[in-house]
């Protein structure tokens, strides 16, 4: 009976992670559709919402798991689209309720340091080599998915694959040497 529920895991935790990333990669611009904050919230283009679920999965698991991963990796690449606007002015900044826009070097340091938090927290609910592959594929499908919708891409993908490799480095591989 066991053998059953990691297999039916097994199946289900791919679907669990794209939908995941699909609310993953809109939830940061929630901020637009309610009168209580500024486009670029620094509440909603955090890593809050992603450390929120990772936290639930931890203590939750099944696969909650798998869609923390998915929300995390979303929230990874909308802000790496974010780090690259076509101008550091008006809605390209990060806001901050009752203080407003921040300057432009914060706002992209802000951006980097989410981009970067939300891709480590995709990594640390990895946890086997099925896992780090569903970690890959998801950023590869999600990004995929958006450039038609954003148009430049090359910085993006520069972000991302920088982020990745430093998280392979550090968290991935170390975990993958553990298991060996």
């Amino acid at each position: 009976m066991q053998t059953m529920g990691k297999l039916l895991l097994t199946l289900v935790t791919p679907v669990f992670i794209v939908v995941g990333l699909h609310c993953g990669i809109g939830m940061p611009d929630i901020d637009q559709r309610t009168d209580l904050l500024l486009h670029r919230s620094i509440i909603t283009h955090s890593p809050l919402i992603p450390l929120i679920l990772l936290l639930l999965a931890l203590r939750i698991g099944f696969g909650l798991h798998a869609f923390a991963i998915g929300v995390s990796i979303g929230f990874a690449v909308h802000h790496a689209f974010d780090l690259f606007p076509t101008g550091w002015a008006g809605y390209a900044l990060i806001s901050i309720p009752f203080y407003g826009w921040t300057p432009p070097l914060f706002s992209w340091i802000w951006i980097a340091f989410t981009t970067l938090i939300c891709a480590y927290l995709a990594a640390r609910l990895v946890r086997g080599r099925l896992d780090r592959l569903w970690y890959l594929l998801g950023f590869i499908y999600i990004f995929i998915l958006t450039v038609p919708k954003e148009g430049a891409w090359f910085g993006p993908v520069v972000a991302l694959v920088v982020a990745v490799i430093v998280l392979a480095r550090t968290v991935l591989f170390r975990r993958a040497q553990t298991e060996a």
